[in-house]
């Protein structure tokens, strides 16, 4: 017995009919018009520029990537009319303490900063700033990605406080004595002895205009994944960065490893040094503040030294010249330990 399936009371074969006409032609089915394609964005009538915004928190556990995000450059706008979600980013952005002295945007208050690549030539500069751009992972090892050098900008939020980080790769040496940048990241190959020695160079010339201190700056020990081509040991690169009072990480484009934590790794350290610069300019003004409120007699009062007996004066003199040295001796064995243990936490100064 030939059974049907479907529901015994209405068969697929009954499901349409062709209608005939009174005279017995065949008249064909009327099928719906064809509809015309919409955007998938929302249409307000106004052309929109859309940027992607990549979203990060720092945990107990190291950084997290929140994902990736589309937004509207209008929502940066105050006058412009944004959504719930827009006007609530808005609100928190504009809630969280911002006391950066950076270049900003004045119609949304975004913190803008510039980051210098500087590195040999190889060593994974232009993969490891396009790896910046998005979550998704890119081909590392396409030769093409190398010949697109230039600036390109991605958009991060840290802490509630959304930034946009430029980076420029292969600037020309003017710019970097110059410092004309927020950061530097100085990169090399851990398979490549001579991008080991470009990367000195390059920080020697930042260290010689005194940006180590001033500013935010990593070295980057790349291609990490290369295990048997190694020849720049860990130790190694940590100790260069070290010796030149800056970070330093090791990375690798092509297994997406430790990416994300350079890119926010290198967005608190800016912040971080940016902060303490506003921190010491307060500080040296006040103490400008209150030498000016002092009189004539409390300076001479505090200038004139305690009388004190021929005899014992060098004495003392003489202690006290040595415990100071045995102070700072031990001060700047304690600080050598310290930057080298904090050298590759890039949260701290």
């Amino acid at each position: 017995m030939l059974r049907r399936y479907g529901s015994p009371h209405h068969s697929r074969s009954q499901s349409v009919k062709a209608q005939r006409s009174r005279t017995g032609e065949r008249q064909l089915l009327g099928l719906p018009q064809q509809r015309a394609r919409v955007a998938s964005m929302p249409n307000t009538g106004v052309e929109e520029e859309y940027y992607r915004l990549r979203h990060f928190s720092i945990t107990g556990k190291g950084v997290v990537n929140r994902g990736d995000s589309l937004r509207s450059r209008r929502s940066r706008s105050n006058t412009s009319v944004a959504s719930s979600a827009s006007s609530t980013e808005a609100v928190t952005r504009a809630s969280a303490p911002c006391s950066l002295a950076s270049s900003r945007d004045s119609s949304a208050g975004l913190s803008t900063y510039r980051v210098l690549v500087l590195g040999g030539p190889g060593v994974g500069k232009s993969s490891l700033v396009g790896q910046f751009m998005t979550s998704e992972y890119l081909h590392a090892y396409d030769t093409s990605i190398d010949d697109e050098s230039g600036e390109k900008s991605v958009c991060v939020l840290l802490a509630g406080e959304e930034s946009e980080i430029t980076f420029l790769d292969s600037p020309p040496d003017n710019m970097i004595s110059e410092g004309a940048a927020h950061g530097y990241c100085v990169v090399y190959s851990t398979a490549d002895r001579a991008s080991f020695a470009e990367a000195e160079r390059r920080l020697q010339i930042l260290w010689a205009a005194g940006h180590t201190s001033r500013r935010a700056v990593i070295l980057v020990g790349n291609k990490a994944d290369l295990a048997r081509s190694r020849v720049v040991p860990t130790d190694e690169g940590k100790a260069l960065a070290t010796s030149y009072e800056c970070k330093f990480i090791e990375t690798s484009v092509g297994i997406n490893h430790n990416v994300d934590e350079l890119l926010v790794g290198l967005l608190t350290q800016i912040r971080l040094k940016q902060q303490h610069a506003e921190r010491v300019r307060k500080r040296s003004g006040s103490r400008k503040n209150r030498s000016r409120a002092r009189s004539p007699l409390e300076v001479d009062t505090t200038t004139t030294p305690a009388p004190a007996s021929a005899a014992s004066t060098p004495r003392k003199r003489t202690r006290l010249s040595a415990s100071v040295k045995v102070r700072g001796l031990l001060g700047r064995v304690w600080a050598r330990d310290s930057k080298s243990k904090s050298c590759e936490n890039l949260h701290v100064l």
